[in-house]
Parts: structure tokens; sequence; C-alpha cells
């Protein structure tokens, strides 16, 4: 057995990673689910099976590697099928002569024609292919085969070590190739589907080269020739016998022999078969206008081969795959799906309620042959419940109450429609009485469960847990009241948890208000001091003042007392206005009192000076009137 696509199973060992993860998301799950819904989280789900989900796991991952299996196409049961190859002949006729070792292209024009050719034999498809060789002669190196490896392996044996005639004989290279394609087409098939590739720098020293080319073109042979080289030429390296470089060829004069490409010839010779000449390392043998001119030769039968063919098996493993799918999608939960809560406890009060009317029926009937009343409004009742008709249905039950009043399934069912129509703390307080009217447990417990039920829908889930835990106390086997406590539980950590939050956001504005108020007072009383402070130096700076100028009028009156008694003590003759006569003063002439007199002057206009000065920094004005 083997596979067509092998690239597929590489995909294989995925799978194990691919059931890791799965197993790794089913935990992340699981734990999800019990944080949100308890212990018993998993009892509350609808079609919960964990063995079912691992055989849908199974089933998916077997689908998965049946499907990669049938992708890889596996193959096995050979036969042998018998194949035409088409396709066109080609011989390739490569110059070997010492003039190909020229370098004017890089490495030299052997090696690039060799590069070359091995490009243009791994592109060739559906073709055979030969390889001629020439120098002064010529010589077939491989026959026509569709084994490109081995063309490719002769190719680079390829060397001027090869011929020991030198020269370039372009008329022994047509004629071997046309008779290596002659021996190809010995079917008799019709002509124009064979081509000769001349790879050569075109200097032809020596053979009638356009008799053969023309005879190549009778026999329908196209000649497409290919120029090595370049038009400006270059010097042919040689080696000694030990292989290392010994300078250029030289003639039999001692000149250093030139090589050129002859393009001209190449054209000329192109011409003939009314084809065009191709360039090495401008075209390119592996370019698309080589191939271009190659598809014009057309297509013939070139050999029969019988090759061993496997049968392909894919469709036993896609079919496997598709069994595993619709195996996974056929698997469902047996078990029946949990209704909701209020559904179920429908079902258990209908389910009393018909017990406890069939009891009632039963003795009535027994007593006075007739059936209760208050049971057809019962019945009446249900019907309209389970349509859907709350409203209907209540009035229904209400009338059996009115009858009734004292039977604690009629309460149940009243407090179930007022339920489903959204009254809930009238459904609560129905249920309540139900409580007070039967010392059932049963009956009890599916009260308490209902109370607490409508309980936890008006948004009170701590009285929905204190009424859910009694009835899982009076009947532990309800499922229904589990959910419905673990659900009460999680409302009411919620609960706790907002109205703590509340709580804290609520003494985090009482302390931020708190805060504001301080910093209000704070500010105020700042405010108040800077007042007051103000005030103060308002108040002082008066009193300052005033006393300035009472002390200045002081001086100015003893200044003007001592005037008048100097005034006095002068003789009359000597006293004349001041503006008049102004003697000059001479400190000798002073007596003792009057120089301590004028020193106390100086010295208190000095004072005033400065406290002027002072007042000036502070922003006041003198108010002593002098100008200093």
């Amino acid at each position: 057995m083997r596979f067509a696509e092998e690239i597929w199973l590489w995909l294989v060992p995925l799978l194990p990673l691919v059931w890791v993860l799965f197993r790794a998301a089913d935990r992340s799950a699981d734990r999800r689910l019990v944080a949100l819904l308890g212990a018993q989280a998993e009892s509350h789900l609808e079609g919960a099976n964990p063995r079912l989900r691992s055989w849908q796991r199974f089933f998916l991952l077997a689908g998965m590697f049946w499907l990669l299996l049938g992708l890889a196409r596996p193959q096995w049961g050979a036969s042998e099928v018998t194949v035409t190859q088409q396709g066109s002949d080609i011989v390739v006729a490569l110059d070997i002569s010492n003039s190909m070792l020229a370098e004017d292209v890089v490495p030299n024009r052997m090696e690039r024609a060799k590069a070359e050719l091995g490009s243009f034999l791994n592109r060739l498809e559906n073709s055979r292919v030969g390889l001629v060789f020439f120098a002064g002669a010529s010589f077939i190196q491989c026959p026509l085969t569709l084994d490109y490896g081995t063309a490719d392996i002769f190719l680079k044996m390829a060397g001027p070590d090869m011929m020991s005639e030198q020269g370039t004989a372009i008329a022994a290279a047509l004629k071997a190739s046309r008779e290596l394609l002659a021996k190809g087409n010995e079917n008799g098939a019709a002509s124009g589907f064979q081509a000769i590739l001349l790879v050569t720098d075109g200097e032809d020293l020596e053979g009638d080269w356009e008799a053969e080319a023309k005879a190549c073109q009778e026999l329908g042979i196209r000649v497409i020739p290919v120029g090595v080289g370049e038009e400006g030429g270059g010097l042919i390296p040689v080696q000694d016998k030990m292989g290392r470089p010994a300078g250029f060829m030289k003639d039999e004069q001692g000149n250093v022999v030139m090589t050129r490409m002859d393009l001209a010839k190449l054209e000329d010779l192109a011409a003939i078969g009314g084809g065009s000449t191709f360039r090495l390392g401008v075209d390119g043998l592996a370019g698309d206008r080589l191939f271009a001119e190659l598809e014009r030769l057309g297509r013939r039968d070139l050999e029969d081969r019988r090759i061993s063919a496997y049968q392909e098996r894919y469709m036993w493993p896609l079919l496997l795959a598709v069994l595993s799918f619709m195996l996974r999608l056929t698997l469902r939960p047996r078990r029946p799906a949990r209704t909701t809560t209020v559904e179920a406890g429908i079902r258990r009060t209908a389910a009393a309620m018909l017990l406890v009317g069939g009891l009632l029926g039963v003795a009535g009937t027994a007593q006075a042959g007739l059936v209760p009343s208050e049971l057809g409004e019962m019945k009446t009742g249900l019907a309209r419940y389970e349509a859907g008709e709350y409203e209907e249905a209540l009035v229904a039950f209400e009338l059996a109450l009115v009858q009734a009043p004292d039977n604690p399934a009629i309460g149940l069912a009243v407090g179930e429609a007022l339920f489903q129509l959204e009254r809930y703390e009238e459904a609560a307080t129905e249920f309540q009485r139900v409580l007070d009217l039967t010392d059932d447990t049963n009956l009890r417990a599916e009260a308490l469960y209902n109370k607490g039920t409508a309980q936890l829908a008006a948004g009170d889930p701590a009285k929905a847990v204190e009424d859910l835990l009694s009835s899982l106390q009076m009947d532990p086997t309800q499922k229904d009241a589990l959910f419905n406590l673990e659900v009460a539980l999680q409302r009411l950590k919620q609960q706790e948890q907002q109205e703590q939050q509340e709580q804290e956001e609520q003494q985090e504005q009482e302390k931020q208000e708190d805060q504001e108020k301080q910093e209000q007072e704070e500010q105020q009383e700042q405010q108040e001091q800077e007042q007051q402070e103000q005030e103060q130096q308002e108040q002082e700076q008066q009193d300052q003042e005033q006393q300035d100028q009472e002390q200045q009028d002081q001086e100015q009156q003893e200044q003007e007392q001592q005037d008048q008694e100097q005034q006095g003590d002068k003789p009359e003759e000597q006293q004349e206005p001041q503006e008049e006569q102004q003697p000059e003063l001479d400190p000798e002439e002073l007596t003792k009192e009057q120089q301590e007199q004028i020193l106390q002057a100086l010295d208190r206009d000095e004072e005033e000076l400065k406290r002027s000065v002072q007042k000036r920094l502070k922003g006041g004005k003198p108010k002593s009137g002098k100008k200093w």
C-alpha cells in the first residue's frame, strides 16, 4: 500500500492534541459551571451526560482520522497499464571544441552552455531528447530517450578532451543529428515533429553546413541555432599536464588565438529553416520563447509503455469518516430534558389537585351520589392553564376556591395562576394560606417550594432560601427545589455584595462630604483670620499715623517756640524777616544749647525719614507733608 498525498498524514499526530484540548476545555467549563450553579450543577443541566459526551468526542476524532486518511489517497492492488507517450524528438548538438573554453562569458562558454541545457532538460516534458557532441568531427553521446536524468548525466561529462580532432564542423553535427532523428522515426511517422538544438559559437572552420541545413529542411527537421559567447571574442586559456594555467592558445606562427561568435552565420543557418536565432545568456534555453518555438513542432505518438498503476482506495476511509460523523450526530441524551421550575410545580400541583379532588368526589358520591361543583371548575381552570390562558384559569380557580375555601389543592392552583401572571406577592400570600390549612407533608413541601419560588421571583432571596430549605427538609428528592435554592443563594450573595458595595460607596461619599465640609470650614476660618489681620494692620497703621502727626505737631510747636526765644534775645535792629536776611551760622558762635537743639532737630528729621521710608515700603503714603 502507498499514499499518493502523504502530506495529509502529517496532521494525524495532531489528533491526540485535539483530544487533550477538548479535555482541558471540559474541565474549565465544569469549574465555571460549579462556580455559577454550585456543587449540584451537573444535575441541573439538560441532556448532561459525561459518558455520552465522551462517545461524541470519540466519533468526532475517528471521523477526522478517517478523513485525513482518505485525503492522503491510499493505493494498493497494482496492475499493469499500457501508456502511449506523445511528444516530439529533440536532438541537442553541443559544440565541445577548444573555442568553447573562451571566458568571454562567465565562467566560460562550455560551462555556461551546460548549465543552460540542464535548466532546459528540467523544464522539458513529454519529448524524447538525444545528445550529439561535435568539434572537428561528431558522435552520438546519448540516443533519443525520455529519461532526462540520464541525458543530464551525459551532458555534464561534455568537454574538449572527448575529441581528439579539434575544429568546429557544423555540417558533421547536423548530419549526425539528422541520422539520430531518422533512427527514432523508424515507424514511418509524418515529419514535422523533430528539431535540432545547435549550441555553438558559430566558427565553422570546415564542412558544407548549408547543404546539410537544406537536407534537414527537406525532411521537416527544424534547426534552432543557439549562439554562445560574445561577438567581441575572447582568448582560449590552456593548461599544462598538471592542470595548471599555462597562458593562452597560440597558432603555428606563435600568435595568440582570438575566438569570436559568428552571429551572422548562425542567422543564415536559421533563415534556411525559417526559424530564429537564440543567444545564450540573453534569451535563456529555459525561457518561454524557446519552448514556444518547440510547441510549433506538434506532438506524435512516441512509444507505448507498460507501467504499474495502483488502484485508488480513498473511498473506503471516506466512507468510514462519513459513518463516524453520522454516528456522532445521532447520539442524543436518552433522559428527558428537565422542565422549568414553574412547569414542574404546576404538574405536581395539578396531580395533587386531581388526587384531592378525586378523593372529595368519591366521598361526596358515596354520601350524596353527586360530583362536587368545585371539581368541575378545577378541570376548567386546568384546561385554561395548560392552554396558557392564565387570567381565565385564575377566575375558574377562584370560583372553585369560593365553593371550597379550605381545600389546600385549590389554593395551590390559585397561587400557581397568580405566579404565571407575575403577581408574585399575592402568590406567596396564597401559598402561606395553604400552609396554614394543611398538615400533609407533601402539600406543605409543595406549598413551601412554590412560596420560595414566588419570593425569589419577587426579589426577596433571603425569604426564598428559608422556604426552600424547609421544603427540602420535608422532601429532599425535589431537584427543582434544590436548583432554585442554589439560584436563591447566588442571588442572596450578589445582593449582599451589592448592599456592601453600596454601603461602602455611601461611607466613602459621606467621608468625602465631611472632608469637603472640613476644608470649607478651614478655608472660611483662614479667610476670617486674614481679614482680622488686615483690619489689625490698618488700625495699627492709623494709630501710627496719628501718633506721627501728633509728634510732628509737637515738634513744630517746640521749634516755633524756640525760634521765638532766639528772636527775643537779639536787638530790635537785627530782627528782620528771615526771607530778607539769612546770615550764615558759624558753629563757633552758637551756644551749646543751640547746638544741642539743632542736633535734636536733625535726629527727629532722621527718625521721621526712616518711618516714612518704611511706610513707603509697606505701601503707605507719608502724612508728614515733607518732601525728602
